[in-house]
């Protein structure tokens, strides 16, 4: 199966685990700091780490983004061609779907997606949903295929 759940990760693993090189020795970066990216309707990140971060946490190796899902809005169905991704739930509940499979889930789940698995990821309609996403390598647009939603799954 392409997708693994584990409870109880500290962000502080999965930090460790996305390999993530500033340019600095470190830096502590704070999110409430970074601007909000709208992706789509009801669905915002702040880029922490990785190719498009802020000055000095630039990374190829690895990216961290945090992501606010409001209440029944979800992310895109895609796939990356390369990269691994994995969602570390913060508040909330929902439904993270791979491969046309859907699976609960609410805070401190771990979700690992593999390379050219589709998944899309939805906040339950009564509550937003807010995780932070890892990617390794760093995400890249170039990685990241937009696909239709697998069929039985909602769009």
């Amino acid at each position: 199966m392409a997708t693994s759940f584990v409870t109880a990760v500290s962000l502080s693993l999965l930090l460790v685990a996305g390999s993530v090189h500033a340019a600095e020795p470190a830096r502590v970066i704070h999110p409430d700091d970074l601007p909000a990216v709208t992706v789509s309707e009801g669905v915002q990140l702040k880029e922490l780490t990785g190719r498009v971060a802020p000055a000095g946490a630039r990374s190829s190796q690895g990216s961290v983004a945090l992501f606010q899902l409001a209440a029944g809005k979800a992310s895109a169905w895609s796939h990356n061609k390369v990269g691994e991704e994995s969602f570390f739930i913060l508040e909330g509940h929902g439904e993270v779907w791979v491969d046309g499979a859907p699976h609960a889930v609410g805070p401190g789940d771990y979700i690992l997606v593999q390379p050219q698995s589709v998944r899309s990821i939805r906040a339950s309609r009564g509550e937003p949903l807010k995780f932070y996403a890892i990617t390794t390598p760093a995400w890249s647009q170039d990685d990241d295929v937009l696909v239709p939603a697998p069929a039985g799954a909602p769009k």
